[in-house]
């Protein structure tokens, strides 16, 4: 009883960040970006960012999604690091240094969110990764993958992101990719009866 009398008394409330900073004091799943449509909800959408993080392409796409009825939620992976981003010659090697069996915590929270805060069932949800990621879409277990960019995973024993199969669409980045992905999800993805 002592002891924690003790560490109690040494707490202190100064401005700065926690003593625990850079290190994970609870396993749990990353914050979320989440975009709600204005109008009827068709479904959701996972994105996933790659090594560059959660930069304006990955943003734009959740608002593109989101204006188009898909709820969007975007796991920022480097939380660890305050969100931030790193420079062109250290983001692979960042990216790569997450952890799998984090990466896997992620997914599911952001697949939990879904399901159980706003009841969207899982066959109404598609993943969408960019550059790498493209093999965490694959893993998420969705009903859609789709990827930009696709590169090879990172990780040892991840799940191969195929194109060719029927459920999944591979993008180039550019200007009409978030819109040959939506075209891809409303044909895809069945539509959700409204609410009575």
């Amino acid at each position: 009883m002592g002891g924690i009398i003790e560490a109690a008394a040494e707490v202190h409330h100064h401005g700065h960040g926690p003593a625990n900073r850079r290190r994970r004091v609870l396993r749990t799943s990353a914050p979320l970006l989440v975009r709600h449509p204005s109008g009827r909800v068709r479904g959701a959408v996972l994105v996933l960012h790659g090594a560059a993080g959660l930069d304006q392409p990955v943003e734009q796409c959740c608002r593109t999604l989101a204006t188009c009825g898909y709820v969007t939620v975007a796991p920022l992976f480097y939380y660890e690091t305050g969100g931030r981003t790193f420079g062109p010659g250290r983001a692979d090697a960042a990216f790569a240094a997450l952890a799998p069996a984090d990466l896997e915590a992620d997914l599911a929270g952001a697949l939990d969110h879904l399901g159980l805060r706003l009841g969207l069932p899982r066959h109404r949800v598609a993943a969408v990764g960019f550059g790498a990621a493209a093999h965490l879409a694959e893993l998420a277990g969705c009903a859609l993958a789709a990827a930009f960019d696709p590169e090879p995973a990172p990780w040892a024993a991840m799940p191969e992101f195929d194109p060719r199969a029927p459920d999944r669409l591979a993008l180039p980045a550019g200007p009409s990719a978030v819109d040959d992905l939506v075209r891809f999800l409303d044909a895809e993805l069945p539509d959700i009866p409204p609410a009575a």
